[in-house]
This record gives C-alpha cells, sequence and structure tokens, in this order.
C-alpha cells in the first residue's frame, strides 16, 4: 500500500507525536514512562525554542518526522512562549524523579559546553544552525530525513546563509550527515567520568551553500 506522504510546518497539535518520536530515540533510560515522556517533550520544547524555521512530514496523516533549523538574521518570536513551558516541564520532572531530573539538568549543561567548544575548534561563526532532526524508526529508509535536512538547507541559504553547522553524537546516526555531504568540523570524545552523562563521541558537522 503506498503512503500519503505531506511536508508542511509545525502545528502545535504536532508536538505530542513528534515528543513521542523523539522520546523512542532518546528518551527511555529511566523506568518510568511518564517521566521519560516529559524529559522527552522539553528536549523538544527547547529545540523549537531556538529554531525559526520548521518541516514536518506526516505519513497518513501522522506526524512521522521533523527538522528545525535557524538563520543567523532572524529572530525566535515563540523563544518566550516555548521557555516558559520548559519550565513547566521541569517542575513536573521534579515532582516525578527528582534524581533523573538532576541527571539530566547535569546532561544538559556538560552538553553545553562541549558544544561550545565543539563551536570554537570548528571556527565556524555565525549561528546557521539545523537544531533538530528526528524521523520515526517506524518511516526510516523511505528518505523522508533526507528530504527534511534539504528543507532546512534551502531554507538557511536563502535567508543568506553560505553555510550551516548541526551538532551530533555517537547516540545519534551520524554516518547519515556523512552520506548527505556534511563534513565533520570538530570531534569530542568524551572522558570515562563525562561518560556517565555524555555519550562517548560528539562532534559538529557543517555544510556548505555556498555553491
Amino acid at each position: 500500500m503506498v503512503s500519503r506522504v505531506i511536508y508542511r510546518p509545525f502545528e502545535e497539535g504536532d508536538f505530542d507525536a513528534l515528543a513521542a518520536i523523539m522520546q523512542a530515540t532518546w528518551h527511555s533510560e529511566t523506568p518510568n514512562d511518564e517521566y521519560n515522556k516529559l524529559e522527552a517533550t522539553y528536549d523538544l520544547a527547547h529545540a523549537l525554542s531556538i529554531s525559526s524555521f520548521s518541516q514536518v512530514v506526516l505519513v497518513d496523516g501522522e506526524p512521522r518526522g521533523v527538522v528545525l533549523a535557524r538563520a543567523a538574521s532572524d529572530r525566535l518570536p515563540y523563544a518566550a512562549a516555548w521557555d516558559h513551558a520548559k519550565e513547566d516541564i521541569l517542575q513536573q520532572m521534579w515532582a516525578i524523579d527528582k534524581r533523573a531530573t538532576a541527571g539530566y539538568l547535569a546532561f544538559l549543561k556538560n552538553e553545553e559546553r562541549v558544544n561550545g567548544r565543539l563551536l570554537e575548534q570548528s571556527g565556524i561563526s555565525g549561528s546557521d544552525q539545523i537544531t533538530l532532526l528526528a524521523v520515526s524508526e517506524t518511516t526510516r529508509g523511505m528518505g523522508i530525513g533526507s528530504i527534511l535536512l534539504d528543507a532546512a538547507a534551502s531554507y538557511i541559504s536563502s535567508r543568506g546563509a553560505k553555510g550551516a553547522f548541526l551538532y551530533t553524537d555517537t547516540d545519534c546516526s551520524w554516518k547519515f550527515y556523512e552520506r548527505r555531504g556534511l563534513k565533520r568540523a570538530a570531534e569530542y570524545r568524551a572522558t570515562r567520568e563525562e561518560r556517565k552523562l555524555l555519550p562517548r563521541e560528539m562532534y559538529l558537522y557543517g555544510l556548505d551553500l555556498s555553491a
């Protein structure tokens, strides 16, 4: 049976389905499914707060993937609303599992530290960034990830940027980006102590939009 595939900007009604994709992919470490769901919703809300472009793929009417991005020249008109949502989600996380929440916040702090080091090491300037790419396992192999990535790149290029970057790591399908022509511009290997929180290796990939 041929699936009906539609691409369009993010709508608020997509949020729960996209958070579920992120939960299945990156947020399933604790035995408490309710907490894991909240952690994924926090992650998605954060990505939305720092993004100005979105493209969601619907397969037979259901959200099955998303890409978010921002161009350096863009304003972020919804950042405050998403930041407020993050505060509410975080309070719910604390109420369910304080230890897991503290661990997650420690991860975010260390991730931010390493990402800053990666950006400095890469020599890339500006904030033209692909901030999130997530595709449901049920629809991988359909070329959806490539189409979403191309949509984000086209948007950033249309805003006058000559390049863009993204962060990824060994907990993600980082080889996908190399197959799509992105070049690794910086990398970081976590210490043994850091591996309690961070992936084994973290990367910054650059995308040339000058051609």
